[in-house]
């Protein structure tokens, strides 16, 4: 495992950040046996978002098993964040701190509320904890431009963004931007949807009188992601991920050990000698495609 300092919070946290969301499949001891096989990987970053039972019980025990300064924990607001108040901050206390029994929360992170605020009385609510040191930073996740005035409320300390191979410009920029102003930043959706099921693997097949004309229309698509040899798609897209500088940490969800363990292992692995470059030339590919289309 790799680590990477956490914005300016003076923490390294791991590579990968294991998201710990509510499966009616697992039971206590099955979660907890997940969080153990992460921390034996050198994961010690983690984002709940769950509040069954039996997930908080196996995440309260592992967590107890190792000394809480090692660990990064978030927990994760769902939900529209312009109507939150103070009934959301009480039961973040139930769920994360008397649930889990945690002291402190390294992180608390919402959906982005779209204004230049947030809600009053949930502002305050953290404001409090923040003051008492019960909880180290806030988050914003968002898939847009966060307004300027929310990241100056003094509690704002990470964004949450979407970041894969088909991230354009304007994702790129946010999120170098935000790391350097010091923010962390967690990457999301590193194997979007689209990818997972072939939905934009490969280009339109081209015309003979396309191939004569268009320079672009041998330019391949995704198909590789699912064609090259030792890896899968997913273990690509993690690793391109892995390689943005930015991101103090990238997200991700597994339900196994198995998946732990491999999703860990490729952090220290590189990609396949051409790869990035196919991966460029997919991106710039399906951009040029979809300027094409709008100009139809």
């Amino acid at each position: 495992m790799r680590y990477r300092p956490f914005g300016a919070s003076g923490m390294a946290v791991s590579a990968l950040t294991l998201r710990l969301a509510d499966s009616s499949r697992l039971r206590a001891s099955e979660w907890r046996a997940l969080i153990f096989t992460a921390l034996e990987n050198g994961i010690n970053s983690f984002q709940v978002e769950g509040d069954s039972p039996e997930l908080l019980k196996g995440a309260a025990e592992a967590f107890a098993s190792v000394e809480r300064r090692l660990l990064f924990l978030t927990w994760r607001v769902r939900g529209d964040a312009a109507p939150l108040n103070h009934q959301a901050v009480d039961g973040l206390l139930k769920s994360a701190f008397d649930d889990l029994s945690l002291d402190y929360l390294d992180l608390v992170l919402i959906n982005d509320p779209l204004t230049p605020a947030l809600p009053p009385a949930f502002e305050a609510g953290l404001r409090s904890l923040y003051d008492s040191h019960a909880i180290h930073g806030l988050g914003i996740a968002s898939r847009g431009d966060i307004d300027p005035h929310l990241l100056k409320n003094g509690m704002v300390t990470t964004i949450s963004s979407p970041f894969n191979l088909s991230s354009g410009w304007a994702e790129r920029h946010r999120i170098r931007h935000a790391s350097t102003h010091d923010f962390a930043v967690i990457g999301e959706d590193f194997w979007p949807q689209a990818l997972r099921e072939g939905g934009e693997m490969a280009a339109p097949k081209p015309s003979l009188w396309r191939r004569r004309s268009d320079p672009l229309a041998d330019i391949g698509g995704y198909e590789f992601l699912h064609a090259t040899q030792g890896w899968s798609g997913e273990d690509i897209c993690l690793g391109y991920a892995l390689t943005e500088p930015s991101l103090s940490t990238v997200r991700i969800t597994a339900d196994t050990r198995a998946d732990v363990e491999r999703l860990a292992a490729v952090v220290e692995r590189d990609l396949p000698n051409g790869v990035c470059a196919q991966i460029e030339m997919a991106r710039f590919s399906a951009q040029e495609r979809e300027k094409a289309a709008n100009r139809t």
